[in-house]
């Protein structure tokens, strides 16, 4: 268990991105710095692209640290759900697991082909190779483990201070307690500065897995959860509001990876639903998933219809109070599936109303999506694999006759080089108000082809290229007619393996509905000085048809062998035009939460942060920040957060 007690200041124009990656009891606290470099600048791009689920990532790569995935006894369609794991990687494990049997250490998979000491060393902290015995029974079996996280911010701001009524500071509690891998419970609770009492925002739930109902096991309970809970199904074009890695371009998360109902842990206020799910596994590669879900939803109520859906969660005033849970929403459907040795296939149907009448104003950019009363989609997907090689899609109707469709393969031409390339075609009226397919606005008004190039050049050089154009055949927010978008990047990343490490990306967006163009070069070098002593350097700029805009910073970074001390100093400077030529920039901060802030106008910063454990069951984190502004001086920053972590 862990007890959190935190207080930072906020950076204006910020997008600071919390994450819960405190591990239980007896394991160090794993901090946003500690996932991997690659994942570490995919979440940054998808952040400049206003895409991706950092908290939902980064609790996913939490909970890989706690329990590893164990590559000697996963089935495929597990090891083929690890975003760290590229298909030809996939392809090549399962054979060489198939005619030689358990992989017995690190050594031994760093031959396998795909596979590299660096890539190894990046992989052991996220997965295990178990034990060779297939009858040895998990030592976690029977064993209570559980994680206890409290958390409270302070700001510190020159025109700042303490709201009038509500809360002076956010609180945030968190619980989970597991009896083995099969029983688990939690809850989440949480209030914003400003809003009266606590919680303000509740979660809960209760979860079963894996619980045999025949003898011979070939009927089970895959996953059950009582209380909030996240679906995945298919491409996402009619149910998914869980995690997934293909909000980012690489070719590896072209394919969204479907699973169970899973728990629902995050602190978003609108993304889940409420009520019970189960996941039935048949003989034969059959499984299926039933649910249904009665909501709270945020509304502004008149009567029989409501006038808007707040979506930001806070409820600090009386007026936000009164949107509060004020409409609900039914959801009921389920999915089955089945897979063979190369071969998945998919059904799944959702229905879904609320229980007020749409009154919201039509406009030029909503005309098309209303709907009263039941509505609902249906889709059949399918996800063929081959050595390698995945050909994947999903067609779905709504209850109006609207069409949506996905489909795209990704192919690893060689265990150097892979490539992915997907197609998508979302009609102006299709409606899926619970679809998390890739897109760039909504799963609606849009057609799009995306390609994407990943290339290991020798033991030391890693190439990446992607480009996506993107057709908006109806009026979206902001721009009253058709328009186009075009995106492209290359990444290239060097390393020695012992002491430097330079990384470069070109990016370019244009965007003619918006008038947006925005060109970014970004340069990084990396030098190891000593075992746990490293200076970054990084240097951006960008131009969006205006001045040239920069930022630029130094850092060094200390980590002590044993473990018990890590301190990151940094100075920043940056110069843009407006937001819209902002620069998003990762920083390193106290353990347990990822920050991306948004730079834009003129001004410096400085930071310092420092974690250190004095005993065992005792973590100190310190951050404190500065930030000057050129030319807006009257909101110069100083904040301090202060993080105690006790484990039980």
């Amino acid at each position: 268990m862990c007890w959190r007690i935190e207080g930072k200041t906020t950076v204006c124009g910020a997008a600071l991105l919390g994450a819960a990656l405190l591990l239980c009891a007896g394991i160090r606290p794993v901090s946003a710095q500690d996932l991997p470099l690659e994942i570490v600048r995919l979440i940054e791009a998808g952040a400049e692209d206003g895409v991706g689920d950092p908290e939902a990532i980064a609790e996913y790569f939490s909970e890989l640290l706690d329990r590893p995935l164990d590559l000697n006894r996963a089935d495929r369609e597990t090891i083929e759900s690890c975003p760290l794991l590229t298909p030809f990687m996939v392809a090549s494990l399962l054979e060489y697991r198939e005619e030689y049997g358990p992989v017995a250490s690190a050594a031994e998979l760093a031959l396998i082909d795909g596979f590299s000491p660096a890539v190894v060393e990046v992989l052991m902290p996220f997965v295990t190779l178990g034990n060779a015995d297939p009858d040895n029974k998990d030592g976690r079996q029977g064993k209570f483990s559980g994680k206890w996280i409290m958390r409270s911010k302070m700001e510190i701001e020159r025109d700042g201070g303490f709201p009038e009524t509500g809360l002076p500071v956010p609180v945030y509690s968190r619980f989970r307690m597991d009896y083995g891998d099969r029983y688990s419970a939690g809850f989440t609770l949480e209030s914003d500065r400003g809003e009266t009492g606590f919680p303000d925002f509740y979660s809960m739930f209760l979860s079963v897995k894996d619980i045999p109902l025949a003898g011979d096991g070939s009927f089970r309970i895959e996953s059950f959860v009582a209380g909030d809970f996240s679906l995945r199904f298919g491409q996402g074009l009619v149910l998914w509001n869980a995690f997934s890695m293909s909000d980012i371009s690489t070719p590896s998360a072209a394919i969204r990876r479907e699973g169970e109902v899973r728990p629902y842990t995050s602190s978003d206020e609108n993304n889940y639903f409420h009520g019970a799910g189960v996941t039935f596994g048949f003989p034969g590669g059959v499984r299926a998933s039933v649910f249904y879900s009665n909501n709270g939803v945020d509304a502004a109520v008149e009567g029989d219809f409501f006038t808007s859906k707040p979506e930001d969660g806070l409820h600090d005033s009386p007026k936000r109070l009164l949107v509060r849970n004020a409409m609900r929403e039914e959801v009921a459907g389920g999915n089955v599936s089945w897979r063979g040795k190369w071969l998945k296939a998919g059904l799944t149907a959702a229905a879904y109303r609320y229980d007020r009448l749409d009154g919201r104003r039509t406009s030029y950019y909503n005309a098309h999506l209303r709907y009263d009363g039941w509505w609902g989609n249906a889709s059949a997907d399918f996800l063929l694999s081959f050595r390698g090689v995945r050909v994947f899609g999903e067609a779905a109707l709504d209850f109006g006759g609207a069409f949506a469709g996905i489909a795209g393969t990704v192919w690893p031409i060689s265990s150097s080089v892979e490539t992915s390339l997907v197609y998508r075609y979302y009609s102006s009226g299709y409606i899926a108000t619970h679809a998390g397919a890739y897109c760039r606005s909504n799963v609606n008004n849009e057609h799009g082809v995306s390609a994407a190039l990943r290339w290991r050049c020798g033991a030391r050089t890693l190439i990446s290229t992607g480009m996506e154009y993107t057709r908006f055949p109806w009026a979206r927010f902001g721009v009253r007619e058709p328009s186009d978008c075009l995106k492209a990047s290359a990444d290239c990343l060097w390393e020695d393996g012992e002491r430097h490490r330079v990384y470069c990306r070109l990016g370019a967006t244009f965007d003619s509905g918006r008038s947006t163009r925005l060109l970014r070069l970004r340069g990084e070098y990396t030098y190891t000085i000593a075992e746990g002593l490293e200076t970054s350097t990084r240097i951006e700029g960008c131009w969006g048809g205006g001045p040239v805009g920069f930022l630029a910073f130094q850092e060094l970074d200390y980590a002590a062998v044993s473990g018990r001390m890590r301190c990151s100093i940094r100075a920043t400077v940056f110069s843009t035009e407006d937001w819209d030529s902002r620069i998003y920039c990762y920083e390193r901060d106290v353990p347990g939460t990822f920050s991306v802030p948004a730079c834009y106008g003129k001004g410096a910063g400085l930071y310092a942060v420092v974690t250190y454990r004095p005993v065992r069951w005792v973590d100190v984190s310190l951050k404190c920040s500065l930030l000057k502004r050129l030319d807006m001086p009257e909101k110069d920053e100083l904040g301090v957060r202060l993080q105690l972590t006790l484990p039980f």
